[in-house]
């Protein structure tokens, strides 16, 4: 079976944690980060994850099997998950 292709949209304090759960579950690999801050400056804990900017989290359409919306406020959240 393969492992569960997980992406993380967000990396503050709770993306960092889902980051290690991720990492330390044997039947997820995670894939891949989606940001709003310049990609090129964000550095993660799992260097062979893609680093991309939240508005192309379309292009991994398919490549995925999860994202986990781990940014934002009260406010940014209803605006995030829909998109």
């Amino acid at each position: 079976m393969e492992n569960i292709k997980v992406g993380i949209a967000g990396y503050g304090n709770v993306g960092r944690g889902v980051e290690k759960a991720v990492n330390a579950a044997p039947d997820m690999e995670l894939s891949a980060f989606f940001t709003r801050r310049d990609p090129s400056a964000l550095q993660t804990n799992t260097p062979s994850a893609k680093i991309l900017r939240a508005d192309d989290a379309a292009s991994m359409q398919g490549k995925l099997d999860v994202v986990i919306l781990c940014g934002g406020s009260a406010t940014d959240l209803p605006v995030q998950g829909p998109a």
